[in-house]
């Protein structure tokens, strides 16, 4: 699959290696909540990552009596993507499991990239409902966690956010999304590939320097792996810890401005600053950072002057004792 030839290697062969595998520990641990007997779906692109995750899964998969079914989605934007998932078919077949395919078209345009991964997790969601799956696997890697990191934390994102991807979640109902290689490096995956033979798909795109992920990808991350070897990975680590904190921070937001208020100032006043930011994102969505750091600070402050924030449907009265919400009506203002 890399390049054109779709010539694999002994099965036999390639899962023992993947079993021995630091990697297949890594992949077994992230499923000890599944339960014995149940389908995993395994999203494929054809690439090396997930080529590996498959290969991976399916060597782990006694351990757990777990069934494994690949799952493949064709998004059309490529002229090579149709070639794409029939190698994701190619290698089902070579693994001995069934491949769900789902053909999808995403018109070219603004946020392409956003539409096409909601459409895709969309799509997987469908695929694993129709196998009774209990679980999807993404092959994300710490390089990727790092670079969505990174793209959060130049967009200036919050507290949440800014930890990057969980390493699992729910997906649909019951159906758990998780990403098992997420604090492991790409080249582990590769050199697990190059050691086994099984061949995969290179996708043109990721070496489009264009687009600010793939400037990261290309330019930055090379440059802070050669200022601290592994960064990637010791990245990956502490978005996990940073999402612990997340967690903290938005279990103490929900206790602050419950109801419609009045609210008590001075128990306000000593929140957390970022869980009392985020308690009010949470009420107004639409309001800008600046809109809301100016309103903490306000609220936190020691001055008495009554004080009124004007956001996107409703008014935040900041008084000497009291915060407020004023919602706004048809013609009133």
């Amino acid at each position: 699959m890399k390049g054109v030839a779709t010539v694999f290697p002994s099965k036999s062969d390639s899962l023992r290696i993947a079993s021995r595998s630091p990697l297949a520990s890594v992949v077994h641990t992230s499923l000890k909540n599944i339960p014995a007997g149940s389908t995993i779906l395994v999203a494929a692109s054809g690439g090396a990552d997930s080529t590996g995750l498959a290969l991976l899964a399916a060597a782990v998969a006694r351990r757990g009596d777990w069934v494994v079914c690949l799952a493949t989605v064709d998004h059309g934007l490529r002229v090579e993507s149709a070639q794409d998932a029939e190698c994701v078919v190619a290698l089902g077949a070579w693994l001995g499991v069934a491949v769900e395919r789902c053909d999808l078209h995403v018109a070219p345009g603004p946020s392409v990239a956003a539409r096409a991964r909601n459409a895709r997790h969309a799509a997987l969601a469908r695929m694993a409902t129709n196998v009774g799956a209990a679980a999807v696997l993404m092959a994300h890697h710490a390089e990727d966690q790092l670079e969505t990191v990174l793209m959060r934390l130049i967009r200036g994102a919050g507290a949440k956010a800014s930890a990057g991807m969980p390493k699992a979640r729910s997906l649909h109902g019951t159906i758990r999304l998780i990403r098992p290689l997420l604090e492991r490096s790409v080249s582990e995956i590769r050199a697990l590939l190059l050691q086994t033979g099984v061949p995969w798909r290179e996708d043109p795109s990721n070496q489009d320097r264009s687009k600010p992920r793939g400037r990261l990808r290309h330019e930055v991350l090379p440059v802070l792996e050669s200022i601290r070897a592994g960064a990637a990975v010791r990245a990956a680590r502490s978005a996990r810890r940073l999402q612990g904190a997340a967690r903290a921070l938005s279990r103490e937001a929900r206790g602050l401005l419950c109801g419609d208020g009045p609210w008590p100032r001075a128990r306000l006043r000593k929140a957390n600053s970022e869980a009392l930011a985020l308690a009010l994102r949470k009420r107004f969505t639409d309001a800008t950072e600046s809109m809301l750091e100016r309103a903490v600070q306000t609220i936190r402050s020691s001055g008495a002057q009554p004080k009124r924030f004007r956001f996107p449907h409703a008014h935040l009265h900041v008084l000497a004792k009291t915060v407020s919400l004023v919602r706004e009506t048809a013609g009133i203002r």
